[in-house]
Formats: C-alpha cells, sequence, structure tokens
C-alpha cells in the first residue's frame, strides 16, 4: 500500500514542495482532490474532524470528539458550518475513527452512528532525549504549575484559581502559575493569587521545556474528547494532576492524581500533596514515563493503519 498526500491545491506539482517540507519527507506522493477516486486509491483517510469534500473512494475519517455538539455554541452559524464535516462523515464515511471509548459513545449519541462503524484509536506522544530538553525557568519563581490548552471555559482555569487560593501560605511561597497556549496571553477568566506568567501560544521546543521544567501539570478541563496534553507532560516524567472526566482518565490511565470535575477544594489537596511531598513527584514521575512509553504515536499508526485497511477489506 502505497500512501499519498491529498490536497486540495491544483495543480498538486506547484504546492507539493511545500507540503513535503512541512511533513518532512521528500518522497511522499501528493495528488489533489479530484484524482481521489475510487480507481486511483483503495481508500481516502481524513484525519482532521470529519469529511471536508467527498470522494468515491472508501472513505475513513477521524472525529476527534463531539464537543460541537455536547457542548453550548457561542454562535449558531459558526457552529452549524463547523458541523457539516462531522455530518458528512457519518453519512459517508466507512469508518469513523475516535480518540477515546468516551468520544465514541458521545458521536454515537449526538450524531446516531452505528457502533459497529466506529473505531477507538488512542492519541500518542513521542518520547524526548531527557538530554535534548532544557527545563524552564522563570525569574522570582522556584517552582511553577503549568496548564496547557485554550482558556476556553470547559477548560476549568476557575477550578484551578480556586484551588491554587486554598493553599496554605508555605505552599504558595515561590509558587508561580505558568498559562501555555492559544489565548493565555490574554486570559483573564480566572484570576490567581500567586504570580502567573501568561505566554500564548509557544512552539514545540519551548512546549517541551515547559514541561520539563514544571513542578506539576494541571488539567482541571470540564469536557475533552481524550487530554492529549496529559501525555505530554507525562512524556517528560511530570506529575499531572486531572479532573476525573472519562476521556481525560483514558489518557492518564493510572499514572495521574484525579479530582472531581469542579471540585476545587479536592484540587487544593491533591496540589498540596505534590508540593508538599517529594516522594509523590518521585512516584508519579516514574509512573508517567510508563504510561507515555505505552501510548506512543507509532502505536497510533499502527492502530490506524490497521483499521483503514478492516474498512478496504469491508464488502469487497
Amino acid at each position: 500500500m502505497t500512501p499519498t498526500l491529498v490536497i486540495p491545491e491544483w495543480p498538486a506539482w506547484l504546492h507539493a514542495r511545500r507540503y513535503r517540507a512541512e511533513i518532512e519527507d521528500a518522497r511522499v506522493a501528493v495528488s489533489d482532490r479530484r484524482t481521489a477516486t475510487a480507481k486511483n486509491f483503495d481508500a481516502v483517510w481524513f484525519p482532521w474532524n470529519g469529511m471536508s469534500w467527498t470522494t468515491d473512494a472508501p472513505a475513513i475519517a477521524t472525529l476527534h470528539d463531539a464537543s460541537l455538539y455536547a457542548l453550548p455554541a457561542a454562535d449558531a452559524d459558526v457552529a452549524a458550518r463547523e458541523r457539516k464535516p462531522f455530518e458528512a462523515a457519518a453519512a459517508g464515511a466507512r469508518r469513523i475513527l475516535t480518540d477515546s471509548a468516551f468520544s465514541k459513545s458521545e458521536l454515537e449519541k449526538h450524531l446516531r452512528i452505528a457502533p459497529e462503524r466506529i473505531a477507538v484509536v488512542p492519541l500518542g506522544v513521542s518520547t524526548p532525549s531527557p538530554r535534548s530538553t532544557a527545563p524552564a525557568r522563570f525569574e522570582g519563581l522556584t517552582r511553577y504549575l503549568l496548564f496547557v490548552g485554550e482558556p476556553e471555559n470547559r477548560k476549568g482555569l476557575d477550578t484551578f484559581a480556586d484551588a491554587v487560593a486554598l493553599l496554605a501560605p508555605s505552599l504558595r511561597e515561590g509558587l508561580g502559575i505558568v498559562l501555555a497556549g492559544k489565548g493565555t496571553e490574554a486570559q483573564s477568566t480566572a484570576e490567581f493569587d500567586v504570580p502567573l506568567r501568561r505566554l500564548g501560544h509557544v512552539d514545540d521546543r519551548r512546549l517541551a521545556g515547559l514541561y520539563a521544567g514544571a513542578t506539576a501539570f494541571v488539567y482541571p478541563s470540564r469536557y475533552e474528547g481524550f487530554g492529549l496534553p496529559v501525555l505530554e507532560a507525562m512524556s517528560h516524567g511530570t506529575p499531572v494532576i486531572a479532573s476525573d472526566f472519562p476521556a481525560i482518565a483514558e489518557a492518564g490511565g493510572d499514572a495521574a492524581l484525579y479530582f472531581p470535575v469542579g471540585d476545587a477544594a479536592r484540587l487544593a489537596a491533591l496540589i498540596g500533596s505534590v508540593l508538599g511531598d517529594a516522594s509523590v513527584g518521585v512516584l508519579l514521575k516514574g509512573r508517567s514515563l510508563l504510561r507515555a512509553s505505552a501510548m506512543t504515536w507509532d502505536k497510533t499508526a499502527a492502530l490506524t493503519l490497521s483499521e483503514i485497511v478492516s474498512a478496504i477489506a469491508q464488502n469487497t
């Protein structure tokens, strides 16, 4: 089976060099959508939240979660437009791939997709080289708690701020909060009573340093389809404290400390246990590295390919 990258631009050869550079593979074949037919391809995989165009080749589509349906929409017109690729996949894809058993159940419920059409393919991480990652440091802070993500209401930053306010003064000494992710540079939905660093979007190298330098990674989200930052933090051996939302627990397994969604007091207690007892951090580091080593991109790729091959064989 020879893979081909299908792009929207035509002619494909004019844009191929840019795409090959982006994926760091000068050998990959590049084609345009008009050639993506059953005559030319055994299957077409749509890797990002649905089918944005149609093909008569067997289609496999990844839908990462059902948040567009499960959560209130700020703008109904925007939501309707963003849902179209999901609905096209639900109607026309031979196989749907999703990140977690929780997301599978949500897609079944909101898009009425038969469960046998949906396969769970968890996301993964790359294992970083310890020598290649310099832990981040911040002037005036001796340690920090890290959050990574966009500061949407569902991300639970208000719960995080309330929990920090409950920490004993001795634990807050020298402690800071670091927020990384698009929009965090202007984040104002929650106020922390310890020093706050709002970094906004950071590149992969900077992000790796943030994970490596954090005393703990805190993920207080109220809704996720998986929770990839949890695994990213674990790949650096960073202790993880997360809400017990089902999809997040699927990502973190037994390697994280969990608190009930929205429970600031319990989150504060778990943060306090990591800050106040070095042995807790050591235990979590070992579990984190073990969990990350079992959840790799290679495994994700192998499962994805297996499902694509299975979909091709279906009804043939």
